[in-house]
């Protein structure tokens, strides 16, 4: 049995990005997705999968969440998808691919952070990123020097 690819559509094609296509979308006003190695590009607006903190695919809405100091905090862009191929499927693979390491500390006296280690294409060091629980105040001296020292430690030791 022949699988047969949908044709791309003519909005999708014009969407013009510098690297190859992995899966697209388009939502019922004709904005184009296009999933590729480093983002999604959505119309004008391109997310990094290194700054999308979740993913929510509840058909036919996609959902993304963007990384933010303070956990569940960052921008959330939904798109409903009225033609998908493949589209949410490897939006989630990618943004779960993107994250090299991950783990949530505790801080004292109170609080905790969740230390972020990302794969950026074309980098072999990971880039870490800060989140903080919600009621945890990022902007405390001494939780972010904790924090920060975190980080410090697992880059000589992750990259």
């Amino acid at each position: 049995m022949r699988l047969v690819r949908p044709a791309v559509p003519d909005a999708v094609r014009a969407l013009r990005t510098d690297e190859r296509r992995l899966a697209w979308g388009l939502t019922p006003d004709g904005t184009p997705l296009v999933a590729t190695a480093t983002g999604l590009h959505a119309g004008t607006t391109v997310l990094p999968w290194t700054q999308v903190e979740k993913v929510l695919w509840q058909p036919p809405l996609l959902t993304l969440v963007e990384t933010a100091e303070v956990e569940g905090t960052g921008a959330q862009h939904t798109w409903e998808l009225t033609e998908d191929a493949r589209l949410a499927e490897t939006v989630r693979a990618r943004v779960t691919s993107s994250i090299g390491w991950s783990d949530r500390r505790t801080l004292a006296p109170e609080g905790a952070v969740r230390l972020v280690g990302r794969r950026v294409p074309g980098q072999e060091l990971l880039q870490w990123q800060l989140v903080f629980e919600s009621g945890t105040d990022p902007h405390d001296p001494l939780l972010r020097a904790q924090a920060e020292a975190m980080v410090l430690d697992l880059r000589r030791t992750l990259g």
